[in-house]
C-alpha cells in the first residue's frame, strides 16, 4: 500500500471489514427484502438527482450522449448541468452493466452508498502511506468514510458524495508522485484521474475545497523538499492540466451555461449564509442538529487535539498545513458571519456562484482526521491526559445533575429531555471510552479503532433513521405522479404545466415535457419568461395541452376534460388535458425587435398579440414578408431530444417559431442549407423560412461539448502515454 510492497492479507481484511461496516449499516437501502427495506425520504435525492441519473442512464444505454434534456424547465442544456453526471465514468459503468436494465431507485441508492466505501478505501491507501501504520490507517479510513460530513446532508445529494469521495484518491497519487516513489507513471494516473473526477462527480463547490485541499497538501510536500522542487512543480502542473482537460467537455459547456443562469443575479445575503456560531459546537456534539457535518468521532477529536499539543519539531509541517486548513475551513463554513468571507470572495470570485458555505465544513472534518492519523503514534501528554480528566469528570457530573434535574420536570417533558441528555452522553461516554484505552497505548489501538468504528457508525445510524430513511419501498417513494400513458396518445407532443403541484425533475425521467422542474442552474430568460409573461400566453407559445389542477381551485378559462385523479403527499390534485391543445409551432409574418425589458413588457400588454407578431433579440430582415392569404402547413418528421425535423408550407416567407427554449448550441438548416436560430420572446426559437415548400431541421450541436471532447481525448492519449513513462 506504501507504494514498497503489494497489497496485503491483513490490508485486505481491513478493506473488507470498512466496507462490511458501512454495507451493514446501510443495508435498508440494498435490502431487496420487501419486510426490512427503506428508501431515501422525498427531498433532493428523489426529486431532484435520481430522475437525472435515470435519465442519462437510458439515454446511455441506448449509444446516446445525453446533451439536451427537453422535458425540464421547457428544455435545458443537460451536458452544462454538471450535476446531472452525464460525463462521469461512473455513470457510464453503471449503465454498462446494467444490461439494458433501467435504474431503480434502489440501484442509485446502492451506488451512492458505495461512493461512501470507496472513499474509505482510497483513505486507507492515503494514510497507510503517509503513517507506516496499518492500525492508524484503519482508524483514519472509519474517520472519514462515516464522518458526519459525508452521512449527512450529501446522502440527499449524491453529486456531492461522488466528488469528494475522490479526495483521498487524489492525496494519495500525489504523495505518491510528489514523494518520488518507484513507478510514477501509475501515481501520475492515479492523480491525474482522481483529478478529473472529482469534477466529473458533478458538485463544482465541493470540488473547489478538494482542489484546496489538494493544492495545499502539494505545496507542503514541495516545501518540504531539499532537492527535486522543480521536478516535484513540473508533476503537479501535469496533473492539474491533464486532469483538467480529462472534464474539458463539461467544464466548456459549464462555463457557457453560467452567464445565462439565474444566479447570476444573487445578492452578498443569498450566497453568504453559513453556519451560525453554536452550530461549531457540533465538532464534538452529534444530532446537535439535524446532521452532523463537523463531527467525525470523539476519538478523532482527541488524537487531532494531542497532535496540536504536541510540541515536538517531529511533524510540526503536518500540524501547520492540517491546522491551518482547518481553522480557514471552519471560519469559511461561517459564512458571512465571519470576517473571512467578503475577503475569500474577493480572493476567489468563483465563490460567488455558491451559496450553502456551510459545505466549507469538510474542510476541517477532513484535517481533523488528517491530524488525528498524523498524531496517532504520540498520545495525549500527560498535561493533556490530566486535563481530559477534570474536563471528562466535570462533564459526567454535570450530566448526572441534568438527569436529576429531568425528574422534576413535568412527566410530558421527559421523553424530549432525556432525548437531548443522551445526545450529550453519548461523546461524554465516546470520551471516557477513549481516554481510558489511551492509557494502555499501544496495545489497545486496535480497541481504539473498533470504538471509533462504533461511534462514527453510531452517528451515521442514527443520522439516516432521523433525516434519510424511511421504511418503504424505494420504487414508490421514486415512482413519478404522472407518467406518458396516462397523456393522450395520439394528436401533436403534448407539454404539461404541472403549475408547482408536482415538483422534481421526474419529467426526465419518464419522458413527460413540463414548464418546471428542479435545477441548480436554470436559465434566467426562461424563468422570467415563465413568472411575468401571462400564464395563457406561455401556453399558447410553448404548446401546452394538459395541466394539473388542486380540487379546491377555480377551473382555468379553458375547455378541458378531467383525465385522472392524483393525491400528491396531502394534496387532491386532477390531470386535466385541453380539449384544443395549444400548439408547439407557428409561422409568423410580423417581426418586432426589442431588448429583454421591452419585450416583457410587450408580452404582458394585452394589446399585444404574440401570436401574430414575432419578438427577436436582433433584426433579420426577411424580404416580401407580408400575411399570407392561406394558411401555412406543419408536420412533425422526426423528434428526439436533440433534433428536430419538420416539413413546412408557408406562401409567404415568415418566421417558424418554435416553443422550445432557446440555447446557444442550437443550429438549424433549411433545405440542407444552414439557418440562424434566432432568440424570440426573450427565450424560444425562431427560424427565418423562405416561401415555398422545405424541410427544417434543428440540431443541438454546442460547440462547447464538440472542443471539450477533443480536449479531453488528447488529454486521454498523453494521459496514457504518461502512464507507462518512467521518470520524466
Amino acid at each position: 500500500m506504501g507504494g514498497r510492497r503489494p497489497l496485503g492479507l491483513a490490508d485486505s481484511g481491513v478493506l473488507l471489514a470498512l466496507a462490511g461496516w458501512i454495507a451493514l449499516l446501510y443495508w435498508p437501502f440494498w435490502s431487496g427484502d420487501p419486510r426490512a427495506q427503506a428508501a431515501f425520504r422525498p427531498g433532493d435525492f428523489t426529486e431532484q438527482h435520481y430522475p437525472f441519473a435515470a435519465y442519462a442512464h437510458r439515454r446511455l444505454q441506448a449509444g446516446q450522449l445525453p446533451l439536451w434534456d427537453p422535458y425540464t424547465l421547457g428544455g435545458h442544456p443537460f451536458a452544462a448541468y454538471i450535476q446531472a453526471q452525464a460525463f462521469y465514468p461512473v455513470r457510464w459503468a453503471v449503465a454498462f452493466l446494467s444490461q439494458g436494465h433501467p435504474l431503480s431507485a434502489r440501484a442509485y441508492a446502492a451506488e451512492t452508498i458505495a461512493h461512501l466505501i470507496l472513499t474509505a478505501w482510497g483513505a486507507y491507501g492515503f494514510f497507510r502511506r503517509t503513517a507506516r501504520d496499518r492500525a492508524a490507517a484503519a482508524f483514519g479510513a472509519f474517520a472519514w468514510g462515516l464522518s458526519g460530513y459525508l452521512t449527512g446532508y450529501p446522502l440527499q445529494d449524491p453529486p456531492i458524495v461522488a466528488s469528494l469521495a475522490w479526495l483521498p484518491w487524489l492525496l494519495w497519487g500525489l504523495a505518491g508522485l510528489l514523494e518520488g516513489a518507484p513507478h510514477p507513471g501509475r501515481w501520475r494516473a492515479l492523480a491525474i484521474l482522481a483529478w478529473a473526477m472529482t469534477f466529473l462527480g458533478g458538485h463544482t463547490q465541493t470540488t473547489l475545497y478538494v482542489y484546496l485541499i489538494a493544492l495545499a497538501f502539494a505545496g507542503a510536500q514541495l516545501g518540504a523538499r531539499q532537492a527535486g522542487r522543480a521536478r516535484g512543480a513540473r508533476e503537479l502542473a501535469r496533473v492539474i492540466l491533464l486532469g483538467t482537460g480529462l472534464t474539458a467537455a463539461p467544464l466548456l459547456a459549464t462555463l457557457e451555461l453560467i452567464p445565462w443562469t439565474e444566479r447570476m443575479e444573487w445578492t452578498f445575503p443569498q450566497r453568504a449564509g453559513g453556519f451560525e456560531l453554536w452550530e461549531l459546537a457540533g465538532t464534538f456534539w452529534p444530532q446537535l442538529t439535524l446532521w452532523s457535518p463537523l463531527y467525525v468521532g470523539i476519538p478523532t477529536l482527541l488524537l487531532a487535539l494531542a497532535n496540536l499539543a504536541a510540541g515536538t519539531p517531529e511533524g510540526r509541517l503536518p500540524r501547520i498545513l492540517w491546522g491551518g486548513l482547518a481553522g480557514v475551513g471552519g471560519l469559511w463554513a461561517l459564512g458571512g458571519e465571519a470576517a473571512l468571507y467578503p475577503a475569500l470572495v474577493r480572493l476567489l470570485p468563483v465563490l460567488e456562484l455558491f451559496r450553502n458555505q456551510e459545505r466549507a465544513a469538510l474542510i476541517p472534518a477532513w484535517c481533523l482526521v488528517a491530524l488525528a492519523v498524523e498524531g496517532w503514534p504520540r498520545p495525549p501528554t500527560e498535561s493533556l491526559r490530566r486535563a481530559l480528566r477534570w474536563i471528562i469528570g466535570g462533564t459526567g457530573l454535570l450530566l448526572l445533575g441534568a438527569l436529576l434535574l429531568i425528574q422534576a420536570q413535568d412527566i410530558s417533558q421527559w421523553p424530549r429531555l432525556h432525548r437531548l441528555l443522551s445526545q450529550a452522553g453519548w461523546p461524554w461516554a465516546m470520551a471516557a471510552g477513549a481516554l481510558l484505552l489511551l492509557r494502555g497505548w499501544p496495545r489497545t489501538r486496535w480497541a481504539l479503532v473498533a470504538l471509533l468504528a462504533l461511534d462514527v457508525g453510531s452517528v451515521a445510524w442514527r443520522t439516516a433513521e432521523a433525516g434519510h430513511r424511511v421504511w418503504q419501498d424505494p420504487e414508490a417513494v421514486a415512482a413519478p405522479p404522472i407518467t406518458p400513458d396516462m397523456l393522450p396518445a395520439s394528436g401533436p407532443p403534448y407539454r404539461v404545466d404541472t403549475r408547482g403541484h408536482a415538483t422534481g425533475n421526474w419529467t426526465a425521467q419518464v419522458g413527460v415535457e413540463d414548464l418546471h422542474g428542479s435545477v441548480t442552474l436554470a436559465l434566467r430568460p426562461f424563468l422570467r419568461f415563465r413568472q411575468q409573461v401571462p400564464g395563457e400566453r406561455v401556453w399558447a407559445l410553448m404548446g401546452v395541452g394538459c395541466y394539473l389542477q388542486r380540487a379546491d381551485e377555480p377551473p382555468l378559462p379553458f375547455p378541458s376534460r378531467p383525465v385522472r385523479s392524483l393525491t400528491l403527499g396531502e394534496k387532491a390534485v386532477e390531470l386535466r388535458c385541453l380539449e384544443v391543445p395549444f400548439s408547439r409551432f407557428h409561422l409568423m409574418y410580423e417581426a418586432v425587435v426589442f431588448d429583454d425589458e421591452t419585450a416583457l413588457r410587450a408580452l404582458r400588454d394585452a394589446a399585444f398579440d404574440p401570436l401574430r407578431t414575432v419578438i427577436l433579440d436582433r433584426l433579420w430582415p426577411l424580404p416580401g414578408m407580408s400575411p399570407p392569404s392561406t394558411p401555412p402547413r406543419l408536420t412533425v418528421q422526426a423528434w428526439a431530444p436533440e433534433a428536430l425535423q419538420l416539413e413546412v408550407w408557408t406562401e409567404k416567407p415568415g418566421f417558424l417559431v418554435i416553443g422550445d427554449v432557446w440555447y446557444p448550441g442550437w443550429q438549424a438548416w433549411v433545405d440542407g442549407q444552414p439557418a440562424p436560430v434566432l432568440r424570440a420572446y426573450t427565450t424560444l426559437r425562431a427560424v427565418p423560412v423562405p416561401a415555398g415548400a422545405h424541410v427544417v431541421i434543428l440540431r443541438y450541436e454546442p460547440l462547447s461539448v464538440r472542443l471539450g471532447l477533443a480536449l479531453s481525448g488528447l488529454s486521454f492519449a498523453l494521459l496514457c502515454l504518461s502512464a507507462f513513462r518512467g521518470r520524466p
